[in-house]
């Protein structure tokens, strides 16, 4: 079960709560209150106004030119394995924007190699999809390095770090999503290196829809609940 589900069966369980005490007294704090966090969970406002305090540090503008990396690393979430349907390996969505935006950088830093650190959530019975993509974009196999034991984002560092170290690479820029990005920062920092972070999606109010209810809020919500989880369980490890 995950932190939002979780949440959701709590509010519905004080919702419910709620409406059986109406029976019984015209008192409907309760039932409010169930409804209201319901709301509040799946509305787009609060997810942006909840996610500020991890996005709010990088500007919503383009990597900034004056900056100079030895290493693009880029991080990755899962993938689909192919399927007779589709005989090719799928990236998840946040996967796909990173890739996508780690291609955007090299496209202007043509020189720099980017270390894809993939883990270890496939099977390694296909090619790797960040790889995959990263070579169709255009970035020559000899910039490429993959990194294929990691399971979490401290061991996205860990073992980077080794390749990267290997190479005597100590400025990165770093690419993941905003709301990942002050965990994943901190965790290369904390190993030495200086970063230049590369937040490829942030969390945006874009359009009237946006003010409606939606699952994606939910989700987007469930992602800031964990990385802000996953920053003091980080910090009570010393691993940032």
């Amino acid at each position: 079960m995950s932190y939002l589900q979780l949440l959701l069966l709590v509010c519905l369980s004080v919702s419910a709560a709620g409406y059986l005490r109406i029976r019984d007294r015209p008192r409907p704090r309760l039932l409010s209150a169930g409804l209201l966090a319901l709301f509040l969970l799946s509305w787009p406002p609060a997810e942006w106004l909840v996610s500020r305090p991890l996005e709010i540090w990088y500007p919503l503008r383009p990597f900034p030119a004056n900056s100079h990396p030895e290493a693009i690393v880029v991080l990755g979430g899962t993938s689909s394995p192919p399927t007779y349907q589709r005989p090719f390996a799928l990236a998840d969505r946040d996967t796909f924007q990173n890739v996508s935006m780690a291609a955007w950088l090299h496209s202007r830093l043509p020189n720099v190699p980017i270390l894809a650190c993939e883990g270890s959530h496939r099977p390694y019975t296909y090619p790797s999809p960040m790889y995959e993509f990263l070579k169709n974009a255009g970035v020559p196999e000899g910039l490429l390095w993959l990194e294929s034991r990691s399971r979490n984002t401290r061991e996205n560092a860990l073992y980077g770090a080794a390749i990267l170290r290997a190479h005597g690479i100590a400025h990165i820029a770093l690419v993941t999503d905003a709301q990942s990005m002050p965990r994943a920062a901190a965790c290369f920092r904390k190993l030495g290196f200086d970063v230049a972070p590369a937040p490829s999606d942030f969390t945006e109010i874009e359009s009237l829809e946006d003010f409606l209810p939606s699952w994606r809020a939910i989700e987007g919500n469930e992602r800031t609940l964990h990385e802000v989880l996953g920053l003091g369980w980080y910090r009570i490890h010393g691993w940032i």
